[in-house]
């Protein structure tokens, strides 16, 4: 296995995550529900890499490379002969094959009865030839129908019959899943997604399926012919639905334009401007900041594999002895190290390890890891605080009676006191909240107001002439950036400003508070004290989510596909309606004037404006801060001044043994000594674990 192997560096993350669970569990810093729910989580969710990209660009090649590291999958296909293809663990090499409904074939054959000249666009004459081609290709299956709306597993070794081009199955295969016994393929999958412009409606729609849950997407270009009209099909019809912010582009066989004398900050400048040419043409907003963001990636796929591929097996193979003495030519190389740097495979994989990183690994390991590590240091700073609060009590029993009064009466000024302060940081807090409220309802507004505005834009300028499609999909699009990119930054932000007001407020109250301990409670050690407090009220804060009144640390869920607090806030903003405000009706518009069509158009853009409400998310920011400020009073009113004047009041007004009292609670403060070391020593063996 490659050392630069990400999918195993991804389960071992998660193998660790869950010894970091059971170690919480074993230490009581989570719950059974809390845990069962981790484990649940950790077990079934999965890593998810797609790959696209036209056919002979060398994604069979770049996926023996990157996944195998062998020469395992056969060469690419014709294009619409292609299924989805699916890769993940199996205790035995095997492929599963879904075959086509009875619906679905019935449609294709529809489909291929129609004329290729009488079709009005390219689109629908491609449909029709790929088709025809596939129903011919069926001729070869004598009992056909019996095979439709099935799925079928067969041996690892008759794959190609399934994805070659001759293969038997070929003709009515809607994907294939295949299994292969690696370990670091578990809780994997990798998609070969070959399937745009497909002729079967339902292969189409399982293909972006794959691709929205993607946490990385990757399109592969040949740089012989980097990004030619396909490509931008591609880019432009399919990246979109992927989502903001997970493409990765890569320009595979960059050695051929490099022996010709191309360096490779040529080749990325070329696709970069004619992406760029394109998207300007289409006039595609949607994908700018996914383009400003992607430096495209010159790689080669085949040499990749041939630093991976045993030299006995490169040399007995005349096609890869020739590739391989034609790789140590034009680089001046001779080892297989070299070889592999050349390739630039590893610099395609850290951008996908830093893409998964911050696509998936933010949800599933960074946040539990946080709030299980917060969990335990509660529990020891709460240790602590009970242990100082012992140690008071033994300070008042060991106090002569007449002082104990004096004491009492300190104290309950002191109580006083630190109430006013806490009503004080409540106002503090109250007014920058305002303000940060009002300014961020205001920035919300605007950006929805202005997405709004520009969709208006792009209806009006809609012609009478043009298909719907022209209108249609650029609303979509902008709909998307605005679901997916503007808002969730902003509430990010939203969020960010709330908890840093929070903290930067609270450490100003606490070195006030400080003083008014040192004041009037003689008998603590307030330095000390302030310490686990601080700990403990900047712990809750920094785990929370003021946007969300949920502390669970599985809330990223709640939006569905795990992207975040933000993403699932969005929902919120528009009454709970998620994605699809204006693709859910497009249907409709069959059959509709251009006029009726526009008019339809603009009341949804209009409706979205009008259900937008950045209400609930500013209710649920005062909400956050007024469970911080009870937070805080119960910390260090309740919890601990409360405790010292319950004990005081018992001296003033028991006749008990002081005596035997003192032995109590000596004996309380050397228990406390034990446990605060055992837990400390819990929290190392955590903190060990955590750097996963």
């Amino acid at each position: 296995m490659a050392q630069n192997n990400i999918f195993a560096e991804f389960n071992e993350k998660k193998i660790r995550l869950r010894q970091l669970a059971e170690k919480a569990k074993q230490f009581q810093w989570m719950t059974d529900e809390e845990y069962n729910d981790l484990v649940k989580k950790i077990d079934t969710d999965t890593l998810c890499i797609g790959v696209i990209g036209q056919m002979k660009c060398g994604k069979s090649t770049f996926l023996n490379a990157f996944v195998f590291e062998d020469d395992i999958l056969p060469s690419a296909i014709t294009p619409m002969t292609a299924a989805l293809s699916v890769i993940t663990y199996g205790e035995q090499k095997k492929v599963v094959a879904e075959f086509y409904t009875r619906d679905e074939w019935e449609e294709q054959k529809m489909t291929a009865a129609n004329s290729i000249d009488d079709a009005s666009d390219d689109d629908t004459r491609a449909k029709i030839q790929a088709a025809q081609e596939l129903v011919q290709k069926s001729k070869k299956l004598s009992n056909l129908e019996s095979y439709l709306n099935k799925t079928q597993e067969d041996s690892f070794d008759n794959l190609i019959e399934y994805v070659g081009a001759d293969g038997k199955y070929v003709s009515i295969t809607k994907s294939v899943k295949i299994f292969y016994p690696k370990e670091y393929l578990k809780g994997v999958e990798i998609v070969d997604t070959p399937g745009f412009n497909d002729p079967i409606v339902s292969r189409e729609e399982r293909t972006k399926e794959f691709l929205k849950k993607a946490d990385v997407v990757l399109l592969m270009l040949y740089a012989g012919r980097p990004f030619d009209s396909t490509d931008r099909d591609i880019l432009f019809k399919n990246v979109r639905d992927c989502g903001i912010g997970k493409v990765l582009i890569a320009v595979n066989k960059y050695d051929l334009p490099y022996q010709d004398g191309e360096t490779e900050e040529h080749i990325v400048e070329y696709v970069r401007e004619e992406i760029e040419k394109s998207r300007e043409k289409l006039g595609d907003e949607s994908l700018k900041t996914i383009l400003e963001s992607t430096t495209p990636i010159p790689i080669s796929a085949n040499m990749a594999l041939l630093s991976e591929l045993p030299m006995t097996k490169i040399s007995g193979n005349e096609n890869y002895t020739k590739a391989w003495k034609r790789s140590c030519s034009i680089f001046e190389i001779s080892s297989q190290q070299e070889m592999r740097d050349k390739s630039h495979i590893d610099t395609l994989i850290n951008a996908i390890r830093q893409m998964i990183e911050k696509n998936k690994e933010e949800i599933l390991i960074a946040k539990p890891i946080n709030h299980i590590v917060a969990a335990g240091n509660k529990i020891l700073n709460t240790a602590k605080n009970q242990q100082e609060t012992e140690k008071a009590n033994l300070n008042i029993l060991k106090t002569p009676d007449k002082e104990l009064e004096e004491k009492s009466n300190d104290l309950n000024k002191g109580v006083r006191r630190m109430n006013k302060k806490i009503d004080g940081l409540a106002d503090d807090i109250e007014e920058q909240f305002n303000e940060i409220c009002r300014k961020g309802k205001k920035a919300l507004e605007n950006i929805v107001n202005e997405a709004c505005t520009e969709m208006n834009n792009v209806i009006e300028e809609w012609g009478t002439f043009q298909k719907t499609e022209v209108v249609t999909k650029p609303l979509a699009s902008m709909e998307k950036l605005l679901m997916e990119k503007n808002l969730p930054s902003a509430l990010d932000e939203l969020n960010d400003k709330a908890r840093k007001q929070i903290l930067n407020a609270i450490d100003d109250f606490l070195d006030e508070a400080s003083d008014v301990f040192e004041d009037y409670v003689e008998d603590y050690d307030s330095k000390s004290l302030f310490k686990s407090i601080r700990k403990n009220v900047t712990l809750e804060i920094e785990k929370k989510n003021m946007l969300s009144n949920d502390d669970d640390f599985s809330e990223e869920e709640s939006s569905g596909v795990g992207k975040g607090i933000a993403h699932a806030a969005v929902g919120i903003l528009f009454g709970g309606i998620g994605l699809g405000i204006l693709g859910g009706g497009i249907a409709i518009f069959r059959g509709l004037n251009h006029n009726r069509i526009a008019a339809d158009l603009k009341a949804k853009v209009d409706n979205m404006r009008c259900n937008f409400n950045p209400q609930p998310i500013v209710d649920n920011l005062k909400a956050n801060k007024a469970s911080v400020i009870e937070n805080v009073k119960k910390v260090i009113i309740k919890d601990t001044l409360e405790p010292i004047q319950q004990q005081l009041d018992e001296c003033l007004n028991s006749k008990t043994d002081k005596a035997k009292k003192i032995k109590e609670i000596e004996s309380k403060i050397a228990e406390f000594n034990d446990k605060i070391a055992k837990i400390e020593q819990q929290v190392k063996e955590v903190e060990n674990l955590k750097n996963i």
